[in-house]
């Protein structure tokens, strides 16, 4: 079996989200919250990230119970300027998986086609993937926001395959963190997968992914491995 592209989600996959999240959330108490002492501002900065639900909470929704729940140290602040702080400052927090680019590049140097599939804004996750500095380092870039097909509608990781030039989805495979949105996702696409563990449970009954890594650094080894495989299986034909 060729491997003609390797395509991946971003937020906790190329770039580390939860990290990046909960700098942001200090940033946001410090500007908007009153939380006195270090065991209050942990608590609410904790009760901030549960509300946030790993990203997948609607925005609006999210600044609009924080803004009802949480001690505000201007009572005047609105939830519009909440939102705006969000979407000002949170891609200045994003830092990248241990070891990204260096993957990446790797990949490209073996001649493999590389793409990311990420649901969000268009202007949210391209100001993240810009920040630092990944754009050149993809061949294509598909933005649920920009192309309204989220994840796991089979239509988006279809659309990356087209614009990679991948006529056989079985040629690509799809590395990602969540197991609806990414493997039952890419897989329902005809995508093989690999499941990068650590970061949201399993809870897909009748999926399994084809492969798991527990670092993204680990696509080297295991591309090694799939090389020497394909190598044997030739030379016994």
């Amino acid at each position: 079996m060729s491997i003609e592209a390797i395509i991946f989600d971003l937020d906790n996959t190329l770039i580390h989200r939860k990290q990046a999240f909960e700098a942001y959330a200090e940033r946001f108490v410090e500007r908007f919250i009153v939380a006195e002492g270090p065991e209050k501002r942990e608590a609410v900065i904790e009760r901030i990230r549960l509300a946030d639900q790993d990203g997948y909470r609607d925005k609006r929704e999210l600044y609009t119970e924080l803004h009802a729940d949480l001690e505000l140290k201007n009572p005047d602040t609105t939830v519009q300027e909440m939102l705006g702080f969000w979407y000002g400052e949170f891609h200045k927090f994003t830092v990248l998986m241990d070891g990204a680019k260096e993957v990446l590049s790797e990949l490209r140097s073996r001649g493999l086609k590389l793409g990311i599939i990420t649901n969000g804004s268009l202007r949210s996750q391209q100001a993240k993937i810009d920040r630092v500095m990944l754009r050149d380092y993809v061949d294509s870039i598909i933005v649920s926001g920009g192309v309204h097909i989220e994840k796991p509608n089979p239509r988006i990781f279809e659309l990356a395959l087209q614009e990679l030039e991948i006529a056989d989805p079985g040629h690509a495979w799809y590395v990602g963190d969540h197991p609806t949105n990414d493997i039952r996702g890419a897989q329902s696409a005809g995508l093989h997968t690999i499941w990068l563990e650590g970061f949201m449970p399993w809870a897909e009954k009748g999926i399994v992914p084809d492969d798991q890594i527990g670092s993204l650094r680990e696509i080297i080894t295991w591309l090694d491995r799939q090389s020497y495989s394909a190598n044997t299986e030739e030379g016994a034909s």
